[in-house]
């Protein structure tokens, strides 16, 4: 299976650094799959669940909170605004994240940071989403599915 070389990487350090035979990553517009030799694009992340398989199967999955994806036919580079592996996320401190933005959204009802309260909610829920989905898969073990 072809693969090709991919770099995911936060503003605090770098998640991945490797070969992939697929990437499949949250869109704006939705999710998009990029495969070995796909056409070029630059492409807006929003939160949600990051995945890559190697070529023999195996998947990660990774968290991002937004930023930007450039695709190449040779090498794909994510570059989130904030991301972690699905894996090293805490379960009751992303619960709790979720219950702390919601009261926040609450509070801020009416006032001008109601936006921003609502897109800290957002992306604690949907990072809560990906660590309850994909915390039982470890690093590299094969997927049931993918979407």
């Amino acid at each position: 299976m072809d693969t090709f070389h991919v770099d995911i990487v936060s503003a605090e350090r770098t998640l991945f650094s490797g070969n992939a035979a697929l990437v499949i990553a949250p869109l704006r517009e939705g999710e998009a799959g990029f495969l070995p030799g796909h056409s070029p694009l630059l492409g807006i992340l929003k939160a949600g669940a990051l995945h890559c398989l190697d070529a023999g199967g195996g998947e990660q999955v990774f968290y991002v909170s937004g930023g930007f994806v450039e695709v190449q036919p040779h090498h794909v580079t994510v570059l989130a605004d904030t991301g972690e592996r699905a894996a090293d996320i805490d379960e009751a401190l992303a619960a709790r994240a979720v219950s702390d933005a919601a009261l926040h959204a609450e509070e801020q009802a009416g006032k001008t940071d109601y936006a921003r309260a609502q897109a800290e909610l957002a992306q604690a829920i949907a990072r809560l989403a990906v660590v309850r989905r994909y915390r039982s898969q470890t690093p590299y073990s094969k997927p049931e599915r993918i979407r």
